[in-house]
């Protein structure tokens, strides 16, 4: 940043040197020393009219952003300002000191005013007491450059992450001047972004710049920098959301899988425990608050809610075909499927009249074949053995609609109300 600072006031330096022949001594300087400094008192804002507003100029520039934690909102930025005022106590006839159109001081030699930044994160910095370079001008203007990294808060809302976009604040007021003493004011409308390096995680989209003028009868003087910075959400979405939907998908597939097996609990169980792995690292990525709750927090839990359902109808399924597997459906159970008895699907239920006895009679001819027919259709019946694997396709059709209907309605109304 140190080369930046450097061209940027060279450049500057250069609009603002009058082109001439002439070349100036060491004593030459020196001279514009004694005499500007002579009856210097820095302790006076620099007015010939006490009773009128000094107009300090500021001008910020960005250089980077260096860290953005959602879970504490501490935002750290480098970049550098550069301040602008007239000091009507520091001036020279150019003619007089062999054409010296400037010098340089510090800032412990001049006035210079009590900017703090108060929305920072911890105690309130001034900037005044970081060291300064001073450009000292032969018209009485000053021009103060100073650069450092600057952490504010910056309140966080996470209700469209990973799709979010933040904004945050840099909020620089005059510490102890009203605004009718000195008044700070914005130097552009825009934000320079000359110098600024992109960040890996966040991009910058958009800002805003306000100062003393633009609030109706403000007290304080102030000028404040608001910044607008959308995520990035490649990474979350190719290592958080990706894997919590391809588990829910995976978590219907439970359906598919038949009782006989005994893995459908298993199964249902080790889902639901990536979910609460999942669930886990993204609340400890989040802030900690409920003013603002994200729609992803809010999806995976409906998905865990899905899960228990799952669970809780497989442990059921499973049970009904273990415990009662060999009793006859009943018939309103069969109703509802459609079911009718069929060789292929029916159990034999045991009674004291063998049906096949009374085929063998019938061949040998000593039965009645309609009599037959009629107790093979009566001991021919389905068991809730035979039921139970008859819902695993209605389910895995119901639940897997279910979640690619809230999947596509949480996704599009998350990307949509994000921008």
């Amino acid at each position: 940043m140190t080369s930046v600072v450097i061209f940027f006031i060279w450049l500057l330096l250069a609009l603002k040197t009058n082109v001439n022949l002439s070349s100036h001594t060491l004593q030459d300087v020196k001279d514009v020393y004694a005499y500007i400094f002579r009856d210097y008192d820095k302790r006076i804002i620099p007015l010939i009219q006490q009773g009128e507003s000094l107009p300090v100029y500021v001008d910020f520039k960005i250089r980077s952003i260096n860290e953005f934690d959602e879970k504490t909102q501490r935002l750290a930025i480098s970049g550098f300002f550069i301040v602008y005022w007239t000091d009507e106590s520091l001036y020279w006839n150019m003619s007089n000191f062999n054409y010296v159109n400037h010098v340089h001081s510090y800032g412990q030699e001049t006035w210079l005013p009590n900017i703090a930044l108060v929305n920072t994160y911890g105690k309130i910095t001034m900037l005044a007491e970081k060291p300064a370079t001073i450009i000292i001008f032969y018209n009485g203007e000053v021009m103060w450059i100073s650069g450092d990294s600057y952490v504010v808060s910056c309140e966080v809302d996470i209700t469209y992450y990973p799709f979010d976009t933040q904004k945050c604040n840099l909020l620089f007021e005059m510490w102890d001047s009203p605004v009718s003493e000195v008044a700070l004011l914005k130097f552009s409308e825009s934000l320079n972004l000359d110098f600024f390096q992109e960040n890996v995680e966040w991009k910058l989209v958009g800002y805003e710049v306000l100062d003393s003028l633009s609030v109706d009868n403000a007290m304080t003087s102030f000028t404040k920098y608001t910044i607008h910075l959308q995520r990035r959400p490649q990474f979350i979405i190719l290592t958080i959301v990706a894997p919590v939907i391809l588990l829910a998908f995976l978590n219907v597939c439970v359906f598919l899988i038949p009782s006989s097996s005994g893995e459908k609990n298993s199964f249902c169980v080790t889902v639901y425990l990536s979910y609460a792995v999942f669930l886990g690292i993204i609340s400890s990525e989040l802030p900690h608050n409920s003013q603002h709750v994200s729609y992803l927090t809010i999806y995976l839990l409906a998905l865990l809610v899905f899960s228990v359902v799952i669970v809780l109808i497989t442990v059921i399924q499973v049970r009904i075909c273990l415990e009662y597997g060999d009793t006859p459906a009943p018939p309103s159970v069969l109703k509802v499927f459609c079911m009718c008895v069929r060789g292929n699907q029916a159990r034999v239920v045991p009674s004291d009249t063998d049906p096949h006895d009374l085929e063998e009679q019938n061949r040998m001819g000593g039965g009645n074949e309609k009599e037959t027919a009629h107790i093979s259709e009566n001991k021919l019946q389905i068991c809730m053995r035979d039921v139970m694997p008859k819902l695993d396709v209605p389910l895995f059709l119901i639940f897997m609609t279910i979640l690619v209907v809230f999947t596509i309605v949480m996704g599009m109304f998350t990307y949509s109300r994000s921008f």
